[in-house]
């Protein structure tokens, strides 16, 4: 099943899901965005409006980021060589399982506990006997 099986765009959905997923269209407006897609301002709030199109552009941009992740990680690893690359480094061993993050967890507050005395304690083995007598004896 593909991702148009789900929900098939009109023909100036295409038009405006070709253009949504360009990566230079970050940061336009609503109205550049229908311009440089040919589309009315109507279509791009219908388009918007529907959640199956809303899937499909966020399914489409997805995977042409996925794409392009060999890219990024290149680049990564080509700045991680240099001088000024820490964070790429830091990124690259932790990819590889190399490194992680120390994390440490402070807990603070109060405890409140209330201490009950038990008042058979003290007691002898033959003052308890006594004490048990006396609950069987008045049931």
């Amino acid at each position: 099943m593909t991702k148009f099986d789900r929900y098939k765009p009109t023909r100036a959905e295409k038009k405006l899901l070709e253009t949504l997923v360009e990566p230079e269209v970050l940061g336009l407006t609503v109205e550049e965005i229908c311009k440089k897609a040919k589309v009315s301002r109507q279509t791009y709030y219908n388009a918007m409006a529907k959640p199956l199109f809303v899937q499909l552009v966020n399914d489409i941009t997805l995977d042409l980021v996925k794409g392009k992740a060999h890219n990024v990680v290149n680049m990564a690893y080509k700045v991680a060589l240099t001088e000024k690359g820490f964070q790429d480094r830091k990124m690259i061993l932790q990819m590889a399982n190399l490194y992680s993050e120390k994390t440490e967890t402070t807990i603070s507050g109060t405890v409140e506990h209330t201490h009950t005395v038990n008042p058979l304690k003290e007691k002898t083995a033959d003052e308890l006997l006594e004490i048990a007598k006396g609950l069987f004896d008045n049931g």
